[in-house]
Parts: C-alpha cells; structure tokens; sequence
C-alpha cells in the first residue's frame, strides 16, 4: 500500500460522528438568539468572539416540519416555538409558574448537537471551496453545498422517526463556526404527551442508559455512512474522560498566552513596517517638492523665453533691423531652447504624477498598518494581563488545586476525630462538620470553581449542564444572571463562587455563607 493510500485510510478511519445530547430546565432567551443568531452585534458577538464568522452567518438554515429547508426563522424564538406546541397538544409545561432557582424544576429540553470531523463537515458544507478560519477572515464569496442540506434532511428524519417529529421546536445548522454542526431543541414528551426524561433518555438505571446511548450512536452511525462519518469508539472500550471544565478554563488560558504572545510579535512587525513606511512617505515628500520647484523654475525659465522672442518678433516686424539675420538666428536659438524646455516640463511632470501617486499609495498603506496595528495594540491592551498577574493567575490556580486536597486531608482527619467523640458530641459536631465550607472543598471545591468561572465568563447553561452532570442538584442561576449595573470584577466573582457552591450542593440542602 502507498503511503498516500495509507494517509487516506487513517484520515477515513478518523473522521467520527458526534452526538452530544445535554438536558435543560427549559430553554433561556439567550440561548435561543445564540442559536437563531439574533442581536449578534452585541452581547452574543462578544460572548463567541473568535469562533463565529459573520461573513458566514447568512449560510445557516434550519429544517422546517416534513424536512423542509428554509432560513433561519428570526421572528419567533425558540421559547415562544416550545410554548405554541405545548399549547397545541393540551400538554401542561411542568415548570411553569417556578422560578429559575426552583429545585422542583424539571428537565423538559433536551440540547442535541449533531456534526463530525471538521474536515468532512467543512467538505459537506463548502465542498471543495476554500475557507478561511482565521479570525476577521472574509468569506462572504462562499456558496452553501447542497450535501450538508441533505446530511441535515437525513438528521432530522433521523430524530424525527426516533423521538417524534411533534418534539422538534428548533433544528438550526450553523456553517459559520470552525465546524459545521447542528443544535436540535427536542421535547422529551412520551406518547402519553408526559414529559419523561428518564423515560426518552435515561432508562431506569446506569446500564440502561448506557445501553440507550449506544443504541443511539449505533444507530446514527448507518445513517452517517454515506457521508464517511463513523461512530466513535466507547468510552467503555477506550478508558478516555472528559476534560474538566476547570481543566479546559486552564488550556484557554495558555493558549490566550500564546495567541497575545503572537500579536506582539506582529505588532512590532507592524511597528517597523509603519518606520520603514514613514521614512518612505518623507523620501517621496522631498522627491515631490523637489519636482515641484523644478516645474516652477522651467515654467519661469519658458515664460522668460516666450517674453524675449516677442520682443524679437516685434523689432523684426518693424522692418528697421539692420542685423536681421542675427535676429533669426536668436530666435531660432530661443525656439530650440524652448522646445528642450517644454520636454523637460513634461518629463518632470510624469515623475510629479508618479511620485504624487507613490505618496498616496504609501498614505494609505501607512493608513491601513496604523489602523492594524492600533487594533492589535486595542486587543493586547485589552486580553494581556502584566506579567505578574500571569504569575499570580498561575499561582492561584496551583494554590487552589492544593488547597483542595488539603481539604480532602484535612477531612477525613475530621472525620477520624468524630468517631473518637463521644455520642452527644459527635452529633453536634458532624453536623457543624457537614454545613461548613471545608466539606464543600473537599467533596468538589474544583467543580465549583469550574461552575463559578463558567458563570463569570457568560456560559450560564454551560455552567448549569456541567454542575448538573457533576452531581449538583442546588439552586439555578436563571435565564437573567449577569454582571449587576456597576458591579466591579471582585464583587461579581464573588457573587459567582456563591452561586457556583449553590448550584453544587446536593438538592435539599441550604448554603451556608462563608
């Protein structure tokens, strides 16, 4: 076998489905614009800045009832869509009239993500045009390959014959990201119309889950065939983990290191090309007035010319001259001398046309760097720490990490203790023990402050996904958690550790402030 045919065999056999399937108490207006990509001028652009391409943005589509594609539906949201089928079928939204804290909330949306390997997706999205991924590319000149909308048709008939096509609120296809991909908002309703998430997903226990997931990417995996998408490996056979969300907050901070690092090095590229360019602009400035005192002179040198063979012309009409023929000599003289004047204005006008031209390519070229490099110096001003907030970050990070295990010591050294007490004490001290802030630390200190970071950087479903699925059961932060109106950095992260530890602690279960 040739080594090429071996390099497309691996890349065949790496090219993986992906079906990530995630439970919701509902669905909050700001994930719904995320999805319809509404008001992406202002809080959204900043939320996905660098992962979205508006000059992309106008490819995205969604697939309608019968499996019907059409455009991006903007005019009703998709808490709006899931109200008007409820209200359809008679069916009654558990969860309303509870507020977005409500421990009593129940799980009513299920956020499915359908997409693939990005080579293959961008291949079904764009065929064989080329994309650009870097950040502010432009790729409006990009046309929708119709393969990515019959992969989102075999999707959706896909869910539909599986879960119902009467659950589907919203089946969006985003081609504007890195990779093409699909956000399906799906209703766990039964057939009896009872919203049923252990019913629809979970099974009764681990294994029937288990076996439920596999059936479903089985399954999935025949559909996806046809376009060299397979079904990944099983967690089970593979050993391999998620990363944790703390983990992958520490991995974007290195690579922010590396990106910034980057951007200074580009603007001090820029920093000599914009020296280079002045030195340039003031060459050509002198070269431009040179030129332009030098038309002045010959222009002053023609008319000087012009003044005497008018003067010659006048003495030769009076008829008077004795000396006629050295007269036309003279003025024949002063006519050649004309001429080579004449020649030379205009030669020193082509080079002031071309110097005038030289300088304004160079003004906007100087223009366009300045701008460039202002922008970086906007984003490095922006997204740089100093150097000792780098190391103070750092140090943080590795104080907390040990902090946690400390806690883990230091608990069951507690925990030790208690049993050497007597009855009565024991009690009363296993129930200080377990309200206080060091068994919270200790049980999962880094699931709270992965949650609270989460929450800090705007991913509330994020943040409630992964406190959930980490085994928080607390209070919700809701759909209209944010920074208060002048609230400074060290207040708000405050507020977001609180909130990280109420979303973390078992359901039933009351904080107690530290």
């Amino acid at each position: 076998m040739s080594k090429l045919s071996e390099k497309k065999k691996i890349m065949a056999k790496e090219q993986k489905q992906v079906c990530d399937i995630r439970p919701g108490k509902g669905m909050s207006i700001a994930q719904s614009n995320e999805h319809l990509r509404i008001a992406q001028e202002g809080a959204y652009t900043k939320k996905i800045a660098g992962t979205m391409d508006p000059t992309r943005e106008h490819l995205n589509f969604e697939i309608g009832r019968g499996g019907v594609v059409k455009e991006v539906d903007k005019s009703t949201s998709i808490p709006k869509r899931i109200k008007d089928i409820l209200k359809e079928r008679g069916i009654h939204d558990p969860n309303a009239g509870l507020g977005e804290d409500d421990p009593n909330r129940r799980r009513t949306v299920a956020n499915i993500i359908l997409q693939g390997s990005r080579d293959t997706m961008l291949r079904l999205a764009f065929g064989e045009q080329e994309v650009k991924l870097e950040r502010g590319a432009d790729n409006s000149q990009l046309k929708r390959n119709p393969e990515i909308e019959q992969w989102a048709v075999d999707m959706y008939n896909f869910v539909s014959k599986k879960y119902g096509e009467e659950n589907i609120a919203a089946f969006v296809v985003h081609l504007d990201e890195t990779c093409p991909h699909i956000h399906c908002t799906l209703l766990p309703l039964t057939k009896m119309n009872k919203f049923s998430w252990k019913e629809i997903f979970a099974g009764k226990d681990k294994y029937e889950y288990s076996a439920n997931m596999k059936k479903l990417h089985d399954e999935l995996a025949e559909v996806n065939e046809k376009y060299g998408l397979h079904r990944g490996d099983s967690v089970l056979e593979t050993g391999a983990q998620h990363k944790s969300y703390l983990q992958w907050l520490k991995e974007q901070v290195a690579s922010n290191k590396v990106t910034i690092k980057e951007q200074i090095q580009t603007i001090d590229e820029n920093k000599e090309q914009l020296y280079l360019i002045n030195a340039a602009i003031k060459r050509a400035d002198t070269k431009l007035k040179g030129l332009t005192t030098m038309i002045k002179n010959l222009e002053n040198k023609k008319q000087q010319i012009d003044d005497q063979i008018k003067a010659l012309d006048k003495e030769l009409e009076n008829g008077k001259a004795s000396n006629r023929e050295e007269l036309e000599a003279l003025k024949q003289k002063l006519n050649d001398e004309r001429k080579e004047i004449e020649a030379n204005i205009a030669d020193k006008n082509e080079k002031l046309k071309a110097a005038t031209s030289e300088l304004q390519d160079l003004a906007q070229r100087k223009a366009k760097l300045k701008e460039n490099y202002d922008e970086l110096q906007r984003k490095v001003n922006k997204e740089l720490p100093t150097i000792f907030d780098k190391a103070t970050h750092d140090m943080s990070v590795t104080l907390w990490e040990e902090t946690v295990q400390n806690f883990k010591k230091d608990k069951a050294d507690f925990e030790q203790f208690s049993r050497e007490l007597p009855p009565n004490l024991r009690v009363k001290f296993d129930n200080l023990l377990e309200d206080s802030v060091l068994v919270e630390m200790a049980d999962y200190g880094n699931q709270i402050a992965a949650t609270a970071a989460a929450l800090f950087l705007g991913f509330v479903d994020k943040a409630t996904n992964y406190a959930e699925s980490n085994g928080g059961g607390g209070a919700s932060p809701g759909s209209g958690w944010g920074r208060k109106e002048d609230e400074d950095d060290e207040a708000y992260k405050r507020r977001c550790c609180i909130m990280g530890r109420m979303m973390m602690r078992p359901a039933g279960r009351k904080l107690k402030r530290s």
